[in-house]
């Protein structure tokens, strides 16, 4: 039977709590029962997180779903529910998962995504067999797929979102590998024309995080241009951002470039196989990644200047700023490590280094 069929258009009003606002939610409603066949009652586990577990099921219309089940337990997680379905229901785009459906029945909170059979982008970057499928040309489509995402997200949308948790592992494949961002339980809607917002508490992956947005707890579209920039950088040297001969990912890039040797940032398969036109456009886009983590958010470029740089090779481009200030907001990085997990999600409170 067609998914239609399954299915009633429906527009939800829910209440929430006096610090939140009631949110019409504008996706299909599977009750609980529709979602249980289709998952063969749970019984494909494909992932597990702090807030809840994602399972494989299919839809009588032959649709392959991924499903995520909530812990209702944990207000976190009852938050985060609440932001996925209130912010991917408004958004429809090529690269940003699909939210199909929801269920809020027998005290179950689920959200039913597309599935994605390639999995994420640091399965296939931080796999060596996997990562040896990977040409740049395959790359740069990733690259520029989450880039085109996020312009959408920034300014395209007319929901001016900023999506604070930019990184490999919230960015999944599809079958033709091409990415769709996904993770928007931290995410946040800004108002028409607002360049950046006042945040109660810094939310993120140390590693990725904007050093701006971690020192005035403001929030800004800037913040994901530096962690698209890490990201840049994660795929073409497949390294992770804190295990790089002693030094973080940003810190070898930085160093290789003060060198003149920017050619080492490439991992060595991509620097073997590539041929020369490949390789100076590899190195004109660790050019861009860098510009994208620039210290200063206001000098950063925004997503869509990056997408121009992307595609007119002849444009040229700044110097990036490299300094000693930089290397001090390494220091403050290894702080904030001492006492969270990097390379995952993080929930803080503002500091100050005034």
């Amino acid at each position: 039977m067609a998914v239609a069929l399954l299915l009633n258009r429906v527009f939800r009003r829910r209440k929430k709590k006096s610090t939140e606002s009631i949110s019409t939610y504008a996706v299909y409603e599977f009750d609980f029962d529709t979602i249980k066949a289709a998952t063969n009652k749970f019984s494909n586990l494909i992932g597990r997180g702090g807030f809840g577990s994602v399972y494989k099921g299919r839809l009588q219309s032959g649709q392959d779903i991924a499903v995520k089940i909530y812990f209702t337990s944990s207000i976190r997680a009852e938050r985060e529910f609440h932001n996925q379905l209130d912010i991917l229901s408004k958004l429809r785009h090529k690269n940003l998962i699909n939210l199909l459906s929801f269920c809020t029945k027998r005290d179950q909170h689920c959200l039913v995504y597309e599935f994605m059979p390639n999995s994420s982008l640091d399965r296939f970057i931080l796999d060596p067999h996997r990562a040896s499928q990977l040409s740049w040309e395959m790359c740069r489509n990733i690259v520029d797929g989450i880039a085109c995402g996020l312009r959408y997200l920034h300014e395209e949308s007319g929901s001016w979102v900023v999506h604070r948790d930019i990184k490999p592992s919230k960015i999944l494949l599809d079958s033709d590998l091409k990415p769709k961002i996904v993770g928007f339980g931290l995410a946040r809607m800004m108002q028409q024309g607002q360049n950046e917002a006042e945040s109660t508490e810094i939310v993120g992956t140390v590693g990725y995080l904007d050093p701006e947005y971690m020192r005035s707890g403001r929030v800004s579209v800037k913040s994901d241009v530096y962690a698209f920039g890490v990201t840049i950088l994660t795929i073409i040297s497949r390294r992770e951002v804190w295990s790089v001969d002693g030094d973080t990912l940003i810190e070898y890039v930085m160093r290789c470039w003060n060198r003149g040797e920017a050619i080492d940032v490439i991992h060595e398969v991509m620097r073997e196989e590539e041929r020369e036109d490949s390789i100076s456009e590899i190195l004109r886009y660790i050019h861009i990644a860098l510009l994208c983590i620039d210290e200063d958010a206001e000098t950063r470029p925004s997503i869509d200047k990056v997408l121009h740089w992307f595609s007119c090779f002849s444009s040229p481009l700044p110097e990036p700023f490299i300094g000693n200030r930089f290397l001090a907001e390494e220091e403050t990085y290894r702080s904030w490590s001492l006492s969270l997990s990097p390379g995952h999600s993080s929930l803080m409170s503002p500091i100050s280094s005034r």
